[in-house]
């Protein structure tokens, strides 16, 4: 960001610095994205676990649970925390009703709240770096552990937690990032007094008062990430430094065997003392922990979602629960309303240019790298770059790169910036479907005679089509509810859906947000559906032939 360094770039570094205001916001910033870290990890790994664990349609049922909050907008998600939160919301209403308070709580615009709704969000990113590396992991351990007297939480943390702290390293490292940039749970759910530095970002840029100490701000909240992340990636080092054992010689010298001291072995080792059997109400309890802790977290994944449906039903003005009546109303005018339409379309069309966009450029690039590409590594690591930056620093640089050119509030500029922030997705999703095909296919049609374009067509292109199909499906859904790069990128001109939603929920807490929620919410899930119908269809198609074979 030239911006940040151009002119009096140390007054402006000096004045974040130097200014208390400014160090509170930073160690705000900080504080709270540790906090809903810790807390994500915590809650989330036995669900990772479990995940990693089942099969048939537990398995499914878990997977869905991840996974539709996963494509839910952040927007949706957040502003259902009004509803749940608010002074005449669920929690408040359920507690004035069995009468353990006489007035509303203060819920909302609290740092609990914002933590809160940033575990909520950081819970699928967190299982889904987990449960790669916890499927690696036989499970016998902790039944060798229990038969050498370990108790659960000290075969847990001794055997479980170490094996896993790769996956744990880059679940955090996610999290952390993703909360480091969040601004918009903040915005809904804060107070000023509790501002973050993504909060300050976006007011500067819409203000539109100083870019250079925008760019400046950025450059901090980056540094300030970077700094704590590698401080992370070194704990995680020390601990998981006995996975990986120096090297010993295979034979020591017979000098030193026999220098070897034996006296340890010759002492007597005295019997452990019998432990106690357990009691009769936990050998009870321990069969409902698991049902417990899934109906727990799924009570917390889901309602957010769940109470939008009726509050967007709601006959009120204003966003009430349980709503005093029922009525249409908020769905005829968002029907009716030029405004909402033309955001819509806005996106759908912003939406289908970024994903042929990325389905090509992650084609090409997969058939580039090949599958023995000298600098695969770096080429891959440069791939995935987005995936490591903020958010609201990508967003801002965006914004300060496209506004030289004219493509701030510009369709053309936002399907870029969608493109460069999705296309990491869908090529890891195209990649892992193109190493799973066979080469020796494209070699035998080679020794037929076929050129590189015809084995492309028959071979390699139908075969990585469910990987096609698959990160398209994605790259629809993440375009379509991504909120950072086109609340920053889009104003007047260009309105897209997630635009729209930010000002009505901004400005206007009515339940006509709610009801653009719930659409968002039913059209994610008939995509989800319909994918994993694809796939199901596929399977037993191909199950189907082979039983035909045999």
């Amino acid at each position: 960001m030239p911006e940040a360094f151009g002119g009096d770039a140390v007054g402006r570094f000096l004045r974040i610095f130097g200014s208390p205001v400014y160090r509170t916001v930073i160690w705000t910033t900080v504080r709270i994205s540790l906090e809903a870290t810790a807390i994500t990890l915590v809650v989330s790994f036995p669900l990772a676990w479990l995940l990693s664990r089942a099969n048939g349609v537990k398995g499914l049922l878990l997977g869905l649970l991840v996974l539709v909050p996963f494509l839910t907008s952040v927007l949706v998600r957040t502003f259902a925390w009004l509803a749940i939160l608010g002074q005449r919301g669920l929690v408040n209403g359920a507690l004035l009703s069995l009468g353990l308070i006489s007035e509303p709580l203060p819920l909302l615009f609290s740092e609990p709240a914002v933590v809160l709704a940033l575990v909520h969000s950081s819970i699928p990113m967190m299982v889904f770096a987990l449960v790669s590396v916890l499927r690696r992991i036989d499970g016998r351990i902790l039944l060798a552990a229990h038969t050498l007297g370990a108790n659960p939480l000290r075969a847990w943390l001794g055997m479980v937690v170490p094996l896993a702290i790769r996956g744990i390293q880059s679940g955090v490292v996610i999290i952390f990032l993703f909360t480091m940039a969040s601004f918009i749970a903040p915005a809904f759910l804060g107070n000023q007094r509790q501002q973050m530095l993504a909060q300050v970002i976006q007011s500067e840029i819409e203000t539109g008062a100083d870019w250079g100490f925008a760019a400046a701000l950025g450059i901090t909240l980056a540094v300030t990430a970077t700094i704590i992340v590698v401080a992370m990636s070194t704990m995680a080092r020390f601990f998981s430094r006995w996975q990986r054992p120096g090297s010993l010689p295979p034979t020591l010298p017979q000098q030193q065997a026999r220098n070897v001291d034996k006296a340890l072995l010759r002492q007597p080792v005295a019997q452990p003392t019998p432990r106690p059997h357990s009691p009769t109400i936990w050998r009870f309890a321990a069969p409902l922990v698991e049902p417990t802790y899934l109906c727990v977290m799924s009570v917390f994944i889901l309602l957010p979602l769940v109470v939008l449906i009726p509050v967007s039903f709601s006959a009120a003005d204003v966003l009430i629960f349980p709503p005093p009546g029922y009525s249409m109303r908020w769905f005829e005018a968002i029907l009716g309303s030029p405004e909402w339409i033309a955001a819509a379309l806005t996106s759908l069309r912003i939406g289908s240019a970024t994903c042929v966009a990325t389905l090509v450029l992650a084609t090409l690039t997969v058939l580039g790298f090949g599958r023995h590409f000298r600098f695969q590594g770096a080429a891959e690591a440069s791939v995935l770059s987005p995936l490591t930056v903020p958010s609201v620093v990508f967003a801002l640089g965006a914004y300060l790169t496209f506004a030289r050119v004219g493509l701030v509030d510009t369709e053309a500029g936002i399907i870029i910036a969608h493109t460069v922030l999705i296309f990491p997705v869908v090529y890891l999703v195209a990649s892992a479907t193109h190493s799973s095909i066979d080469p020796w296919l494209s070699l035998a049609a080679a020794s037929l005679g076929a050129n590189p374009w015809r084995i492309f067509r028959t071979i390699v292109f139908p075969l990585l089509l469910p990987g096609l199909a698959i990160g398209a499906l994605l790259a629809m859904l993440l375009s379509f509810d991504e909120s950072v790069a086109s609340i920053f990128l889009s104003d007047l001109s260009v309105k897209t859906l997630p635009r729209k939603l930010w000002e009505g929920i901004r400005f206007n807490t009515s339940p006509e947000s709610a009801a653009v929620s719930v659409m968002l919410l039913g059209v994610t899930c008939v995509v989800v559906i319909a994918g994993m119908a694809v796939v199901l269809g596929r399977r037993k198609t191909a199950l189907l032939s082979l039983q035909a074979r045999s």
